[in-house]
């Protein structure tokens, strides 16, 4: 059971240490972030403060000390100060994927592999982690979490985390599309497009569906837009020599008002991999209308019942 009061005690020492350092130091927030982790797991910092101020920090820290946090109240936690930082930073809030689609994608997860064991979890966007450690967070299982991106920062954040979280992780501070590494169960990610000559979400499924094992699953937000670029046709016949497109969910417009998405499932070819037939479309309501949510999660459900002989694992 998730207790709030924990909650908040873990988000008021991230707060505390964060909003001291961007007083005295100047520090941005989401840089005393870092810091409150760093402190919090072993005593140190990136960089070197006065007496005054990691005093004051030590005291912020004895104010959690001994308390029995879930990974979920220090996540949760944890993303309210997120929140809170790109609102210092200026940057829009669309950058953390909102919980109930990790929690909804972890969902699918369960149905996708059943009894089939998920040992590794990655995301090529992984930014600051929520996504990918909600995600582990809701399977429930015991998985180690790889991630990449081209920010120092973000790499920092979401290392600090996993490690926070008690979840093994490595998180690689490079060019998403120069990473290559094989085997994985699992991908998930929120990708957005961004300013270049080829369309970026394209160039990320079809590099990274390399990365997954036979019969793996890419799991993908995507914009509703997305197979109406430019070059489409071309993206389709190259996923096509790697894998099948599995479903697309259509999520409420309520979630992303300025840009609406849904979710795309690929699933990787392999010997004895079956094509489904007929591909999963659904279009769902607004999680806040529980009545409706929930009579779309029996339609998908019952979707999958009477698939599962397609779907399942050797």
């Amino acid at each position: 059971m998730i207790n709030k009061e924990n909650i908040e005690l873990f988000f008021d020492y991230v707060d505390q240490v964060s909003i001291l350092l961007f007083d005295k130091e100047k520090q941005p927030y989401l840089e005393g972030m870092n810091e409150a982790f760093n402190f919090l797991l072993d005593d140190e910092f990136d960089k070197e403060y006065n007496e005054e101020i990691v005093s004051k920090i030590k005291e912020f820290k004895e104010q959690i000390t001994g308390v029995n946090f879930q990974s979920e109240e220090v996540r949760k936690a944890v993303q309210l100060c997120l929140l809170r930082g790109y609102k210092h930073a200026n940057e829009s809030n669309a950058l953390i994927t909102p919980d109930t689609i990790g929690i909804f994608i972890s969902y699918l997860i369960q149905k996708l592999y059943g009894t089939k064991e998920i040992q590794t979890i990655f995301d090529p966007l992984i930014g600051t982690g929520n996504l990918l450690y909600t995600v582990a967070n809701n399977l429930n299982k015991d998985v180690k979490v790889f991630g990449v991106d081209n920010d120092m920062l973000k790499c920092k954040l979401s290392r600090n985390l996993g490690d926070l979280l008690d979840i093994e992780n490595e998180i690689f501070f490079q060019d998403t599309l120069t990473y290559y590494d094989y085997g994985f169960d699992v991908i998930v990610s929120d990708i957005e497009d961004i300013f270049s000559d080829e369309y970026f979400p394209y160039q990320v499924i079809n590099h990274h569906m390399d990365g997954l094992s036979d019969g793996g699953y890419f799991i993908s937000l995507i914009n509703n837009d997305f197979f109406e670029q430019p070059k489409n046709d071309v993206f389709k016949e190259e996923i096509t020599k790697k894998g099948n497109i599995f479903g697309l969910i259509k999520l409420s417009e309520s979630l992303f008002k300025n840009s609406p998405k849904s979710i795309l499932i690929i699933r990787k070819k392999g010997k004895e991999v079956r094509e489904v037939k007929d591909f999963l479309l659904v279009d769902l309501p607004s999680f806040s209308d529980l009545e409706e949510f929930n009579n779309t999660i029996n339609k998908i459900d019952s979707w999958f019942q009477n698939r599962k002989d397609d779907i399942q694992w050797k």
